[in-house]
């Protein structure tokens, strides 16, 4: 632990190796889907790798991690609430519905933020990302298509959702307020 909180590499690999399995089961055992449970997992590990020594524990790593975990359990619950309408259906159901010229404003302009956004990802990440998210694929099958490793598209996922998370946080309420317009009005 002294290692690491100098900054030492090799010491944040065997950190790695030691709870990213556990991690990963813990995850698993909650959310019930292994990509999901591989993505939280990897964005706590990422932010352990990130703060290189910065993270204060007095006590215990691995009931911080465990914490750490559990934390991201909750917000992809949270999230996933949010999501529980398909957005065909509500787009459908938005073209039968007359709404006011605001929402309709609202949103074409988180349309293009977001479009914006991605496009500020490499030409690599870019096509990852929408193969995923868009396609639907899953990651053996956009390393297959690309002739990736599936690590290598696990690593492209996490920096595209990372920089997603810090891009559009300043969007977050902005999105909600949509969201929930849509789905009242």
């Amino acid at each position: 632990m002294e290692k690491y909180s100098r900054g030492n590499t090799s010491a944040y690999n065997v950190l790695f190796k030691r709870y990213y399995d556990p991690l990963y089961g813990y995850a698993l055992k909650n959310v019930k889907e292994a990509e999901v449970a591989e993505e939280l997992t990897m964005d706590v590990m990422l932010g352990l790798w990130k703060t290189k020594g910065e993270v204060a524990v007095e006590d215990n790593l691995k009931a911080y991690l465990y914490r750490s975990v559990k934390n991201a359990i909750y917000n992809h619950h949270r999230k996933k609430i949010l999501n529980t309408v398909s957005l065909e259906l509500v787009s459908e159901d938005l073209n039968h519905t007359s709404r006011s010229a605001d929402h309709e404003l609202d949103s074409r302009e988180l349309e293009q933020v977001y479009r914006q956004k991605l496009n500020q990802l490499s030409p690599q990440r870019k096509k990852v990302y929408e193969m995923s998210r868009e396609e639907n694929m899953t990651y053996s099958e956009i390393a297959r298509n690309l002739d990736l490793s599936v690590n290598t598209v696990e690593n492209y996922m996490v920096a595209s959702l990372s920089f997603f998370r810090k891009q559009l946080k300043e969007h977050a309420d902005f999105t909600l307020i949509i969201l929930i317009s849509l789905l009242l009005g």
